[in-house]
């Protein structure tokens, strides 16, 4: 009687892990969204009473390996967005634009609600830059800044099938100073 207890004892618990061991393995996914820079004008670019469209398309490529149903390791490029700018230096009016952008890796910490929920939160490391590009009546100029600089966010992720999900996230990072929110897929292997 011992024999058949234990291996029903065995049984229950391989097929209450099937499902966390199910959620294991690489992933690849692509999302869209919304950027918005939170700096002024006169902040972004030294210009007195400088403008500032600050709001522009995000967009993000990145995969991972998921080691367990609470942690993964993720890398990922983001495309931060353009924000357009015009102020004035002197009597001189200028125009221009900031492009960022991002890549880096994150660890990210997975809490599952439900067979088909997830909400995570990611902190990791991201190599950023912003280019700039001014233009005057009879001058232009360009400027690169390079920064190293944590990311952070949080998300949800329903997972509509054992390899196909959905996910929502708020992304920061830190010394760039844009926030992402963004919506995509992800494809588990």
């Amino acid at each position: 009687m011992n024999r058949i207890a234990t291996c029903i004892a065995i049984a229950a618990g391989l097929a209450a892990a099937a499902p966390a061991m199910a959620q294991q393995g690489w992933y690849v996914g692509a999302g869209i969204g919304r950027g918005n820079l939170n700096m002024s004008g006169t902040d972004l670019t030294g210009l007195n009473n400088a403008q500032i469209d600050d709001s522009d398309t995000t967009y993000t490529l990145r995969g991972g390996f998921r080691f367990n149903p609470y942690l993964a390791l993720e890398v990922g490029y983001y495309d931060l967005g353009q924000y357009t700018f015009s102020g004035t230096s002197g009597n001189v009016a200028v125009t221009g634009s900031a492009k960022a952008k991002s890549y880096g890796i994150s660890a990210v910490g997975i809490l599952p609600v439900g067979p088909h929920m997830d909400l995570y939160g990611r902190v990791g490391w991201a190599e950023s830059e912003l280019k700039a590009n001014a233009n005057a009546t009879l001058a232009t100029a360009n400027r690169s800044d390079r920064q190293s600089e944590a990311t952070y966010g949080l998300g949800a992720r329903w997972n509509a099938t054992r390899n196909w999900g959905v996910f929502a996230e708020w992304m920061k990072n830190d010394k760039i100073e844009v926030d992402s929110y963004l919506v995509g897929v992800d494809f588990r292997f």
